[in-house]
């Protein structure tokens, strides 16, 4: 069996975005379940492409203490406690009967075998079925496969296609292998289909220098091909040329002029190296987020960079995917938390590497000190009712529309909902908008001409 690992810092908040996406995801779906007009087999599954072990050994920065730490719950676990609790909720609070299954995949055998004991040990073993055969599942069971996800794409989403069927895609590859185009597409272009993508821009970064090569090694053109994969295309070469060869050109131009007082220059002015690496990352990340719009043009895409837990750098990106616009504007509460919570995260690890006894030295401080005193992040300031009011208003003054067509459109902002429909409230106390009673999706609101 694999040995089990640490969960580090970026994990840690790539599985709180997934726990809190999931459950986002299926409360705003069965809320909505509970105004069809008739029953059908709702069905919800959740699909991990690339597994793991199911669990780590214990949290990064417990390493630094002499204690003994519980296990921690991976992504398939977090999937499939998010199912049986959507389906407890959805009966129990909503009165809504739905049927969920998990599909985990993992390719390496040792690996495998490795999270099929992990999910024996915690209480799933009468779930589990070991097949590929998806719609021979019966009510709650996992299927686990051993293999890689890209090859049984046209099976899952076969399954997972349905008028009555909602579908969660996690894809979180260990390399730009797992997210070649074709097999992204498949999955994000479905109706009903969320998906959160790992895009590892640290490896991307580290294949710029690859590619730039006159004469790469057959080894080093096999990992390069992976993200032209994963671009669509070789284009992505070219753009790595340019940001680099601009990169030089701003740096021998700093050099020149080195002595020369900086604040004396009104343009032109050269970039410091971070921003350099900013420019560059940037570059590639919006390349990617295009790529996945065209996809789908319906597609709304958010996204959130995760950094190594102790290096002032992005380790990756996580892209998530929606056609529903609610749940949209709900991803952006959830990735602001997420910035907080992986700030909180660092400085504690950080604490931990500098207050911890060496290894080796004893000492009667055996538990980890929770008490630590964490310097508050700067908050971006959240929109006013007049800014959001304002913004609604250049889009769709003189239209009618409904609430749920509204959060289309303002889908691709960062709006919260909440904020969303305060503003609402707002513009129909200043006589600019007109609508019934409280809000929902069906609410007609009628929005003045301008003035």
């Amino acid at each position: 069996m694999a040995e089990l690992e640490p969960r580090n810092v970026q994990t840690r908040v790539k599985h709180e975005i997934l726990s809190r996406y999931l459950d986002t995801w299926g409360g705003i779906i069965v809320g909505g379940l509970t105004k069809a007009r008739k029953p059908l087999d709702w069905h919800f599954v959740y699909v991990d492409c690339f597994s793991y072990l199911g669990k780590y050994s214990k949290e990064k920065e417990d390493t630094y203490y002499n204690q003994d730490s519980e296990s921690v719950e991976g992504s398939p676990i977090i999937g499939i406690k998010a199912l049986d609790k959507l389906l407890d909720h959805a009966w129990n609070k909503m009165g809504v009967r739905i049927r969920v299954n998990s599909i985990l995949i993992e390719k390496d055998k040792k690996t495998y075998t490795g999270l099929l004991e992990n999910l024996q040990e915690a209480g799933y073993g009468h779930r589990i079925r070991e097949t590929k055969d998806f719609h021979s599942l019966a009510e709650s069971q996992i299927a686990i496969v051993n293999d890689d996800a890209t090859l049984p794409a046209d099976e899952l989403v076969a399954y997972t296609t349905h008028p009555s069927t909602w579908a969660f895609y996690l894809i979180d590859p260990y390399g730009p292998s797992g997210i070649p185009y074709e097999f992204v597409k498949k999955i994000v272009s479905q109706d009903h289909h969320d998906v959160m993508i790992n895009f590892i821009y640290e490896d991307l970064l580290r294949k710029t220098g690859m590619c730039l090569k006159e004469n790469p090694s057959p080894s080093e053109k096999k990992l390069i091909n992976y993200w032209s994969k994963a671009f669509g295309g070789d284009w992505w070469i070219e753009l790595a040329r340019e940001t680099l060869l601009n990169e030089e050109l701003t740096r021998n131009f700093r050099d020149a002029l080195d002595g020369i007082p900086m604040s004396d220059m009104e343009e032109g002015t050269p970039f410091t190296d971070e921003e350099l690496a900013e420019v560059k990352e940037q570059t590639f990340v919006s390349a990617y987020r295009d790529v996945l719009r065209s996809m789908d043009n319906n597609l709304v895409t958010k996204l959130v960079n995760l950094r190594f837990g102790d290096k002032e750098r992005t380790m990756f990106y996580l892209f998530l995917t929606t056609h529903d616009a609610t749940g949209a504007l709900s991803l952006n509460r959830i990735l602001r938390d997420a910035k907080y919570l992986e700030h909180e995260l660092r400085y504690r690890l950080k604490f931990a590497k500098q207050t911890a006894p060496r290894h080796g030295q004893m000492t009667l401080w055996s538990i980890v000190p929770y008490e630590v005193n964490i310097p508050e992040l700067e908050k971006t300031p959240r929109p006013s009712n007049d800014e959001v009011g304002n913004y609604i208003m250049e889009k769709l003054a003189g239209k009618e529309i409904t609430r749920k067509d509204l959060y289309k459109e303002l889908a691709n902002t960062l709006y919260f909902p909440e904020e969303v429909d305060k503003a609402l409230r707002f513009l129909r106390r200043a006589g600019l908008a007109n609508f019934e009673g409280s809000l929902s999706h069906k609410t007609i609101i009628n929005f003045s001409e301008k003035e």
